[in-house]
């Protein structure tokens, strides 16, 4: 009954709803013989399938798997990229909360901070003006978390992963350091590594932030119903082999 429960209101929302009436706009259009009815059709099956389970891990996978998570990685500095801020929420003790990308990322960053005891050099400016700025953020909860301020560094000036590499790149040679543990979403961690080896950098790549397993067994529920879930994961991991193919033609 819990299932049938979430099949059925599952289809009451988006996007399921607007596909359904896509759906039948297309049947209507093509009991009526009207022009462009394949045209909407072909439109109304692909926001059908990249709204699917599957297929969204079909296309993630291959980049959140395609650099394993080191066992026993080694460096001397830890670079935690941003991935998204809030600026105008409250928070404990100040004003600003990260993203739950960046959240996840924070909280394998600290992990590694007390198993390895390196410094935190986080990466990351204000994207748009009603975001937070990322470093700043991140500062103040590692602080909280009781991270020492003289392990914690910053780069707040950044706006994408091309000016996190960029701008990092001249703190390490400001502290002497060759090898950073750079904390990525799994997801961005290809296109993050290519950057770097553009940039000539030896870095280790540390993914974090798995977004799918690595298996797949097949619900009704969870298969069947389009889900706005999937569809936003369809859609990061195609603009992530944009932005791959954007380097490959020095677009970046």
């Amino acid at each position: 009954m819990l299932y049938f429960i979430k099949f059925c209101y599952q289809w009451i929302l988006p996007p399921a709803i607007f596909i359904l009436m896509l759906a039948g706009i297309t049947v209507y259009m093509y009991r009526r013989r009207a022009p462009g009815r394949t045209a909407l059709a072909v439109v109304t099956l692909l926001l059908y399938v990249f709204s699917l389970r599957l297929p969204a891990m079909l296309l993630m996978q291959p980049l959140e798997y395609a650099i394993p998570q080191p066992q026993s990685p080694s460096g001397d500095v830890l670079l935690m990229l941003g991935n998204g801020a809030i600026g105008d929420v409250p928070d404990i003790t100040g004003m600003g909360q990260p993203s739950g990308t960046m959240g996840k990322n924070m909280l394998m960053t600290l992990r590694l901070q007390r198993q390895m005891n390196l410094p935190i050099l986080i990466s990351g400016g204000t994207v748009f003006k009603d975001s937070g700025n990322e470093a700043s953020i991140a500062v103040r909860e590692f602080i909280e978390m009781g991270v020492p301020e003289n392990q914690l560094f910053s780069e707040s000036k950044s706006r994408n992963t091309v000016e996190n590499v960029r701008f990092s790149k001249e703190i390490f040679a400001q502290h002497s350091w060759t090898h950073p543990i750079v904390t990525v979403v799994a997801l961005q961690a290809p296109r993050t590594a290519k950057i770097f080896e553009r940039e000539g950098m030896n870095v280790t790549i540390y993914p974090t932030h798995y977004r799918t397993g690595a298996s797949w067994n097949f619900h009704p529920v969870l298969d069947l119903i389009p889900d706005g879930g999937n569809l936003s994961n369809s859609a990061a991991a195609i603009r992530e082999y944009i932005g791959i193919a954007a380097l490959y033609l020095r677009l970046q």
